[in-house]
């Protein structure tokens, strides 16, 4: 009888586990796929948008959002409202969207490369330490927290 028990609760403990939970490997695998197709999406140095509040909200409220939470994207938004687009010289900028910056009429470019990860398994979510593999006029190092949202992986914050 005691074998019984032991092996039904082994079952159920499995099955608890496979149906459902945060999967570690599968969070870790999932949401640096996304993360990568996001870095990639635009690697041609292709101009994504002039540089108007008009241009880079429409920029990142169009295609690219689908990578963004909801709660990431309004905190965006609020920031590039801040930004002095009638400036050519912009010193000090958000820190959040300084990929943004256009100094002198230079455009600033950065290719992002992931560095290293850490699984917070308590809030379900993924951070990546990321850095600048090539850039226009200078690099930083981000870390990028990632959730899952109805299935799919965005990204919830990003931080020096």
């Amino acid at each position: 009888m005691k074998k019984w028990r032991i092996t039904i609760m082994t079952g159920m403990t499995f099955l608890l586990t496979a149906c459902g939970g945060f999967n570690p490997e599968t969070a870790l695998n999932d949401s640096r796929e996304q993360l990568n197709t996001f870095f990639t999406s635009h690697e041609d140095k292709e101009i994504v948008a002039d540089y108007t509040q008009e241009s880079v909200l429409t920029f990142l409220e169009g295609d690219l959002s689908e990578y963004f939470s909801d709660n990431f994207k309004e905190e965006i938004s609020g920031l590039v409202e801040k930004i002095p687009f009638e400036e050519t010289t912009l010193d000090p900028i958000p820190n959040k969207i300084d990929f943004l910056d256009d100094s002198n009429n230079q455009i600033l470019w950065t290719k992002y490369v992931i560095d290293d990860y850490e699984i917070d398994s308590d809030n379900k979510q993924v951070i990546f330490e990321v850095s600048s593999e090539e850039f226009g006029m200078h690099s930083n190092d981000l870390k990028i927290t990632m959730y899952q949202d109805n299935g799919n992986w965005k990204i919830f914050s990003i931080s020096e």
